[in-house]
């Protein structure tokens, strides 16, 4: 056996031409469905050169009658958006049960979130199901990017400020990438290839190189996407580079290697795998798996046959509408003196010879009933194909309107996808352990602490500070399948109406900000705020004092909401991932509001024991407790005497006063 070696940049470029050619369906595929979805359909797949032609027409005229009705693109749009729906949620898998797994747990996630919201991650989703869809599979690739991020460090070398770097996802179709030809389960396949075509100034930046490289994309690209990209609005196609970067991972044979080959020629090699796991970095999701191979089917490339025929289907209706469709006056030979005298006006007259005949107009025949069913019957069959049925498009059928109806309704179209939605589950889980891997790999290498910011349910920015010890050795994490599953909102917000009907004890204590969310409403902040106002201000406050701004409770705050809103946030994990300081801020800040609440029941039984004696109420104390406006807490003109009500400050906070809390600082 010959002894291990990373392959040559010839290699490279042969086994991507064999896979190219492994692949020629799918890839195919990939080109004609993208072209369909823009609403280029008059297209045909010329076998005999494998390029993309379009469809001649028999004779000139038929440039008048040939139309496009899209039924595809839309579909196809709809299916993204439904698989779009909902956010990606993380659930980190606890290695223990103690306090210290628990924390790590909770960090994991929220380390998630802030990079899936930094780094736009539903972007990079959105464009992995739309690959998915046209190609039947498609790959996200997980890279370590130096040059990415926000955070900086110092260079112990050269004194400069460099970026600490961050992992770089990038979606890829069937045409750019390709697992090992004949694998059958994607873990098994020793090695992939990605090839990309960027701008020659790009590779050039990227790779350091002292020459700009010759834009070969044009060269090396196959014909069929060729073909496609010579038909851009622009004109011919962009002046690129193809690059090659071929990634083979550790095995018994070697220790794995990532080679990067621009123009022929090895630019960058990397003799030792550089992940801190021992699988491929790459995620593959597929809309219909295949037995035996890790490629997969797309329900587009039926549809495109559909979508041909219903195109024809209105084409000959619009031709029989241009040719036949007038109606034409019937003149008898001598019946008019002269024929260019006939007119239609409306209210001319027309003298004619009553022997001869008068005229009369000639009925349009009508277009024959089964070529409007048919493509009526077409539209029906591109509905069974996407599963998009009129309960998706959000259309109640007829009078099943109940909310039980609407939802199995729903059903029967969510759950032919509900395959590719655990995909898409899985994957994210699988992309999500690989970037929490790199992170913790980066951050013992340098040894800095890092920073994550993410933004509360409020809307406030919450900054988390982590090391390599708060991430796993290996961590595990869960896509909530709810978050890939499409769902119908209109059958959600319907079988929710009749549940309220049937069992309203069961509704009567979820508050706004729940039902909100149930109901799926765009903007459930501003509903939130108008119908519970006290509750929208602890949620406020709440982000606030985890920046550790000192809020100080009003006297005219419903100090029981505000209780119950900051209590919830003790005991959310956020809390516990909160430092000493920041937890302090939050518990003074709750006592306060207890101080509030006490003082008023104090008051209370005051008002009461004096009714009760036959004395006088204070009229200002009894209007005040009545209007819900409280009573503010004893302390000298203006400031509020924490200190001397119990409440312990942290170190260097004294009294807070009314000026202080405006303007949001302490003394």
């Amino acid at each position: 056996m010959k002894p291990w070696k990373p392959p040559t940049a010839a290699e490279v470029v042969a086994m991507w031409t064999q896979a190219d050619n492994y692949l020629v369906k799918e890839r195919r595929d990939y080109w004609m469905n993208g072209s369909y979805y823009i609403g280029h359909q008059w297209i045909w797949w010329d076998f005999t050169r494998s390029i993309v032609q379009d469809l001649d027409y028999v004779q000139n005229a038929d440039r008048e009658s040939r139309i496009t009705v899209d039924k595809y693109g839309p579909r196809t749009s709809s299916l993204l958006a439904r698989f779009m729906q909902n956010e990606l949620t993380w659930e980190v898998q606890p290695t223990g049960v103690d306090d210290s797994s628990m924390r790590r747990q909770r960090l994991q996630e929220q380390l998630l979130q802030g990079e899936q919201h930094h780094s736009d991650w539903e972007s990079i989703r959105e464009m992995t199901i739309l690959q998915t869809l046209f190609g039947g599979a498609a790959a996200v690739c997980v890279d370590w990017d130096p040059d990415m991020g926000d955070d900086f460090m110092i260079d112990p070398v050269n004194k400069i400020s460099v970026p600490m770097g961050g992992v770089r996802l990038t979606p890829l179709g069937i045409c750019d990438f390709t697992l090992e030809p004949g694998t059958v389960d994607p873990k098994d396949a020793r090695w992939w290839i990605r090839c990309t075509a960027l701008p020659p100034e790009q590779v050039q930046q990227i790779y350091n190189m002292e020459e700009t490289p010759a834009p070969d994309a044009e060269a090396m690209l196959s014909a069929r996407a060729r073909s496609l990209l010579l038909r851009r609005p622009a004109g011919s196609p962009p002046r690129t580079t193809v690059v090659y970067v071929y990634y083979e991972k550790p095995s018994s044979r070697g220790p794995g290697c990532v080679v990067h080959v621009v123009n022929k020629k090895i630019v960058k090699i990397e003799e030792e795998w550089p992940f801190p796991f021992k699988h491929l970095n790459v995620a593959l999701f597929r809309q219909k798996k295949i037995p035996n191979t890790w490629v997969g089917h797309t329900l587009l490339t039926p549809a495109r046959d559909v979508q041909y025929a219903y195109n024809r289907a209105r084409s000959t209706i619009l031709e029989h509408m241009r040719k036949a469709a007038n109606a034409r006056l019937m003149v008898p030979m001598g019946s008019v003196d002269d024929a260019d005298q006939i007119t239609i006006d409306p209210a001319d007259v027309l003298e004619y010879n009553q022997e001869a005949g008068e005229p009369h107009w000639q009925t349009a025949p009508e277009v024959p009933r089964w070529i409007s069913g048919e493509a009526e019957q077409l539209e029906a069959e591109l509905d069974d194909i996407f599963h998009t049925h009129q309960t998706t498009r959000g259309e109640a059928p007829g009078d099943r309107n109940s909310g039980l109806a609407l939802s199995l309704l729903a059903e029967k179209d969510d759950t032919p996808l509900g395959p590719m939605a655990h995909d898409q589950s899985r994957g994210w889980g699988r992309i999500a352990e690989m970037v929490l891997s790199l992170y913790r790999m980066n951050a013992e290498s340098t040894g800095i602490p890092r920073a994550t910011t993410i933004i509360t349910e409020s809307g406030v920015p919450h900054t988390i500070r982590w090391n390599a010890q708060d991430i796993d050795e290996r961590p595990r994490v869960v896509v909530p399948i709810d978050a890939t599953m499409p769902r119908s909102k209109l059958a959600t917000q319907s079988i929710l109406t009749s549940l309220a009907q049937q069992f309203p004890v069961a509704f009567q204590n979820v508050d706004t900000k729940t039902l909100s969310h149930m109901l799926g409403l765009p903007d459930p902040k501003l509903l939130f705020t108008q119908m519970d106002p006290d509750a929208a201000k602890a949620e406020w406050e709440n982000g606030l004092l985890v920046q550790q701004v000192a809020v100080v409770p009003e006297d005219f705050d419903v100090h029981d909401i505000h209780i119950k809103i900051h209590n919830d946030q003790r005991k959310s994990p956020a809390y516990e991932l909160m430092s000493m300081e920041q937890r302090q801020y939050l518990d003074l800040h709750i006592q306060a509001h207890m101080q509030f609440l006490t003082n008023e029941t104090a008051a209370q039984f005051a008002q009461d024991d004096m009714a009760t004696a036959g004395e006088m109420p204070d009229p200002g104390v009894f209007a005040a407790l009545n209007s819900g406006v409280g009573l503010p807490l004893p302390g000298p003109e203006g400031e509020m005497d924490m200190a001397g009500a119990g409440v312990s400050l942290p170190d260097g906070m004294g009294a807070i006063s009314q000026q202080e809390m405006n303007t949001g600082e302490m003394q």
